[in-house]
C-alpha cells in the first residue's frame, strides 16, 4: 500500500467514526468508574445514579461498534438498513433511560447528602465536561448532513452525554461548597428539570425526524 493509500484510508469517513467510537468508550468507562467510586464513597445516590446511566450509554455505544464491525463486508444496501434498525433501537433506550436521570436528581435535590468532595473531584468533573462538550461539537460537525445512522447516533448520544455532563459538574460544585442549602436546593431543582426536559425534548425531535428521513433515504 502506498503512502498516498494509506493517507486516504485514515482520512476515510469510516476509519474516523470508529476510531472516534473506540475513543470514547475508554473515556467513558474510566468516568464510569469514577463516579462509582464516589458514589460509594461518599454515599452519594446521585453519582451512583449517574454511573449506571453512563454504564448504559457505554453498552449503546458497544453494540454500535458491534454493529459496524458486522456490516464491514456487507453490501451498502444491507449495512445501511442494519444501520438504522441499530439506530432506531438505540434512541428508544436512550429515551427511556433518559427518564431514569430523574431518580437520582430528586434524591439530590430531596434528600441532599451532608458531604463536602474534595477539589480533585472537581477539577475532573469539570475536565470531563469540556471534553463532552469538545466531543459533542467535533460529532456534531462530522454528522452534520450525513446519511450515515452511525454517525447520527453518535452525535446525539454526545451531546446527551454533554448536557448530563454539565448537570454532573453542578452536583460536584455544589458538593464542593460544603453541600446544598435552601436557596441552592430551589436553584438545583430548577436547574436540573431544565436539563432533564432538555434531553427527553432532543431526544424525541431528533428521532423523529431522523426516522422519517432514514425511511425516505432507503
Amino acid at each position: 500500500m502506498s503512502l498516498k493509500e494509506r493517507i486516504n484510508k485514515i482520512n476515510n469517513f469510516k476509519y474516523k467514526t470508529v476510531f472516534m467510537l473506540v475513543f470514547s468508550l475508554a473515556i467513558n468507562f474510566g468516568f464510569i468508574g469514577y463516579n462509582a467510586y464516589l458514589g460509594f464513597r461518599f454515599s452519594d445516590a446521585f453519582a451512583i445514579g449517574i454511573s449506571v446511566y453512563y454504564f448504559v450509554l457505554f453498552w449503546v455505544k458497544l453494540a454500535t461498534l458491534i454493529v459496524e464491525n458486522s456490516v464491514a463486508n456487507k453490501d451498502d444496501d444491507i449495512k445501511y438498513k442494519k444501520r438504522v434498525t441499530n439506530y432506531k433501537i438505540s434512541s428508544i433506550f436512550v429515551f427511556f433511560i433518559d427518564f431514569c436521570l430523574i431518580a437520582p436528581i430528586i434524591l439530590m435535590v430531596v434528600r441532599p447528602k451532608d458531604v463536602k468532595f474534595g477539589l480533585i473531584p472537581a477539577i475532573a468533573m469539570a475536565t470531563y465536561c469540556v471534553y463532552k462538550i469538545v466531543m459533542a461539537i467535533i460529532n456534531y460537525r462530522l454528522a452534520k448532513k450525513s446519511n450515515n445512522p452511525t454517525t447520527v447516533l453518535l452525535k446525539e448520544i454526545d451531546i446527551i452525554g454533554a448536557i448530563v455532563s454539565v448537570l454532573n459538574l453542578q452536583h460536584t460544585l455544589i458538593m464542593v461548597n460544603g453541600g446544598m442549602t435552601k436557596s441552592m436546593q430551589t436553584l438545583s431543582l430548577i436547574t436540573s428539570i431544565g436539563f432533564i426536559v432538555l434531553i427527553i425534548v432532543f431526544s424525541i425531535l431528533s428521532f423523529i425526524k431522523n426516522k422519517n428521513y432514514f425511511k425516505n433515504s432507503l
